[in-house]
């Protein structure tokens, strides 16, 4: 599976990132005279990587390449065959005491190497009338190269951030299944049929969603081809064996239990048929339970430490926690073994919702100052002791609503 910084670090990862634009922009818009080689734009691209150098407190005064390495060749991603080179070098700087070593750098006997926070650069190049032509630079550490399946997992991920394939991997039918972490996030899956289309064919999760919008790609545990992979199956699946492949809901929920580690049940999945990637793409509200503290209205945030809210109804978490029902004499379980407040913005639309206690209970739909007001009035508020718990929705980023918990 694929895919997710102390301040100096952070800002070595940015200068990394930026210069690793600027050399791959350079060696395609800047060709050289004559046709380059695969040598010609590695040693550009190291050539690239030094002048990115040069406002620093050291000069790099020798370089040179310790490996240049074919690892892959894939010819059914783009009309043009595709190439995975795996590149090392050495740069050696005057004063290797005024290198400061962040972001992954290593250094080898006075040598600096090719590693950063990525991982190791692998140049990625297609061919046209047999001629190379780099395309730009995958990174190690943010995929998996180490076998077939990985490695066109990896092309994928390069092409379609360049806009050179469509965000989704088989045409065809699609299903995005939403599912409830039991943190309270939401995530999404997006399943597909990789071989035969309509009843008999089996279906695959190709990519996942986390409650932040993050987007997980899907690589099967296998050394062959993707496509050979699904195909075997599908025969499998034709001969009575592996069936459940093509029941979507039975892929989706194995998928989840056994690959995110989340235990869900059949029922909590809300499948959209006839999905496609764009449904995908659009981020899924989450929801969670927990204790407000530090709302500031200057930056428009707060803390919350989440909780599960378990009630008699959630037989199987609470067997799962080994906790009896005995343990609800109110009818509920507070569930909160790590206090770990998260970071949450609200913004200008969000609702605020509290307990009106007047009567019957109810909520009032209040402004941010009234809310913040409500908080503060309660002698607890402060950590390690809070105010009621809250229901807090959020989507792309932001809060949408938070709505406080009656507790009874």
């Amino acid at each position: 599976m694929n895919t997710l910084f102390k301040k100096p670090v952070f800002w070595v990862v940015i200068v990394a990132v930026i210069a690793v634009v600027a050399i791959v922009a350079g060696l395609m818009s800047n060709p050289q005279k004559g046709q380059l080689t695969v040598e010609d734009y590695a040693g550009q691209f190291v050539e690239e990587v030094i002048a990115a150098y040069g406002t620093s407190d050291f000069k790099i005064i020798d370089s040179r390449i310790t490996k240049l390495e074919k690892i892959a060749s894939f010819d059914h991603l783009l009309p043009a065959t595709l190439e995975i080179w795996s590149l090392e070098y050495r740069l050696k700087p005057d004063d290797m005491s005024k290198v400061m070593l962040a972001g992954g750098m290593n250094e080898i006997d006075g040598w600096l190497t090719e590693d950063s926070s990525m991982g190791k650069p692998m140049l990625i190049f297609a061919y046209k009338n047999s001629a190379p032509q780099l395309l730009g630079a995958a990174w190690s550490g943010v995929a998996d190269f180490s076998t077939m399946a990985g490695q066109e997992t990896a092309l994928r991920i390069f092409l379609e951030a360049r806009g050179l394939l469509p965000s989704v991997t088989y045409g065809g039918n699609h299903i995005v299944i939403k599912f409830p972490f039991s943190t309270g996030e939401t995530g999404q899956l997006l399943l597909s049929q990789p071989v035969v289309q309509g009843d008999r064919g089996i279906w695959c999760v190709e990519r996942w969603m986390d409650g932040n919008g993050t987007v997980y790609y899907v690589t099967p545990e296998t050394d062959i081809m993707i496509a050979d992979y699904y195909k075997e199956l599908q025969k499998q699946s034709d001969h009575g064996t592996n069936a459940s492949l093509s029941d979507p809901l039975r892929v989706a929920l194995d998928f989840i239990n056994n690959n995110i580690g989340q235990r869900v049940s059949l029922d909590k999945l809300v499948p959209q048929y006839a999905a496609k990637a764009e449904d995908f793409l659009q981020t899924p509200g989450s929801h969670y339970v927990g204790f407000i503290s530090n709302f500031n209205r200057e930056s428009s945030s707060f803390h919350l430490d989440k909780i599960e809210w378990l009630t008699l109804d959630d037989t199987e978490r609470l067997k799962e926690l080994n906790i009896e029902p005995d343990d609800l004499p109110n009818g509920f379980y507070i569930y909160n073994p790590h206090s770990y407040p998260d970071y949450f913005q609200v913004k200008d639309q969000t609702q605020y919702s509290i307990i009106n206690l007047g009567g019957e209970t109810t909520h009032q739909i209040v402004t941010m100052d009234e809310f913040i007001a409500y908080l503060e009035q309660n002698p607890d508020y402060a950590p390690p002791f809070f105010a009621p718990p809250f229901r807090i929705v959020t989507k792309d980023g932001y809060v949408q609503s938070i709505t406080e918990q009656y507790v009874p």
